[in-house]
């Protein structure tokens, strides 16, 4: 027992604190998102795609950072289904640099691609899967 009678809570164990990673993890989730939206906005096969998967991402990030494991999968899938569309991008942008992909599509596309890479390896490093599991422990009945 760490607190005195008199505190309402004193026998509940203090909550985990949110490392570094799962908020930096958000932020560079929705930042990808957001830069593969402009890049789907001039592409009309993509801007309604682009745009749900930035709205589901930006759920996502905001559940993560409560620590949900569903929000984690959730952003782990959208950040896959963005790289499979911008994929082709980068690769026609940088090999067609004339054509309809332009190049700076392309060097768009890299950084969203790496900082959604980045992203879903900072909700899967070690503190961040202790804050999750710990999370999920604590609201379990």
């Amino acid at each position: 027992m760490t607190g005195s009678p008199d505190e309402d809570n004193w026998l509940e164990p203090a909550p985990a604190q949110r490392p570094g990673q799962i908020t930096a993890a958000a932020v560079l989730l929705v930042v990808s998102a957001f830069i593969g939206t402009t890049i789907a906005v001039h592409d009309p096969e993509l801007t309604q795609f682009g745009y749900l998967l930035l709205f589901v991402t930006i759920g996502a990030a905001l559940r993560i950072r409560g620590g949900g494991r569903t929000a984690c999968i959730t952003a782990s899938v959208t950040a896959a289904l963005f790289f499979c569309c911008l994929g082709p991008h980068a690769i026609r942008g940088l090999s067609d640099p004339g054509g309809v992909y332009q190049p700076e599509y392309a060097v768009r596309a890299i950084i969203a691609i790496v900082a959604s890479g980045t992203g879903v390896g900072l909700l899967y490093s070690p503190p961040s899967r202790a804050y999750v599991r710990a999370r999920r422990h604590r609201t379990a009945p």
